[in-house]
């Protein structure tokens, strides 16, 4: 803090900023064992921590709001802005507690797209609307400021449709799965190998559909249905369930289906 006050030199900065580096990194290992040793609650409000940044992106929205009539491009550019640190994925939801926080993600991701987008397309606008453009070329210009908006509102709807569409797609697969692997549990021996093959067919299926994003058809950019290695632990489990039918593994695959279920329920549409 002391380093990037107006009043530090050059020469003073050089030195202060590798000890500001030295002392992050001193908390860090200081701070980490103590939150190995925190409760579950601590770890859910500590890791949702990160989340609190686009609390501050919705106050560089209010000012850049409230000084959109005076300086359109400032608030352009501080609208632009947060759309390219949403797009960039600076601000990332936690990995941590994949499952019980996938009903929030299929929320809050798509309202949170829709709110870059929002913010990007109303910036872009702006810096547009405060080029010097020939009086000839207004209407055209003002025409396709409009166009731009009808897009942003067609595109927020698609947003929504598809995050519902996913959840219902979730829904049914794992639920086949799940109905899979209850049956290669109970199923008899002679009659596993097809009841094997169902529930491999069934998982690939389910997996396509876990590497989605929420809110976006880019896989470079957006929001995990399930973190990669939470994915890839649940492929693990499912193996070992389809290879061992009835064993532990099997249980609590069916358990985390179950969970999975349970989150996309409010989201079901088998309309959209």
């Amino acid at each position: 803090m002391v380093a990037l006050r107006p009043s530090t030199s050059p020469k003073l900065f050089g030195r202060l900023a590798p000890l500001s580096a030295l002392l992050l990194l001193g908390s860090y290992w200081v701070a980490a064992p103590w939150f190995i040793a925190r409760s579950e609650t601590w770890h859910r409000v500590i890791t949702f921590v990160p989340r609190t940044a686009y609390m501050m992106a919705i106050g560089l929205v209010m000012a850049a709001v409230s000084s959109l009539p005076d300086q359109p491009v400032v608030a352009g550019s501080a609208l632009v802005m947060i759309w390219i640190l949403h797009v960039s994925g600076a601000l990332r939801e936690p990995a941590s507690f994949a499952y019980e926080r996938l009903r929030g993600r299929l929320t809050w991701a798509a309202a949170l797209q829709v709110a870059a987008m929002c913010c990007g397309t109303v910036g872009a606008v702006c810096l547009i609307r405060s080029l010097p453009v020939p009086g000839r070329y207004e209407p055209a210009v003002f025409t396709a400021c409009i166009s731009v908006v009808v897009g942003l509102v067609v595109t927020s709807g698609k947003v929504f449709v598809r995050v519902r569409k996913l959840a219902t797609e979730l829904d049914a697969r794992a639920q086949k799965l799940e109905r899979c692997l209850t049956r290669l549990s109970r199923g008899a021996v002679a009659d596993r190998r097809p009841l094997r093959d169902a529930a491999e067919d069934a998982w690939d299926d389910l997996h396509r559909t876990l590497r989605n994003k929420v809110e976006t058809g880019f896989h470079q950019y957006g929001t995990f249905v399930l973190p990669t290695e939470r994915l890839r632990t649940l492929e693990a489990l499912v193996m070992e369930a389809i290879t061992n039918p009835g064993a532990p593994a099997s249980r609590e695959a069916i358990a985390r289906l179950t969970v999975l279920r349970a989150a996309c329920a409010p989201k079901i549409d088998t309309a959209a």
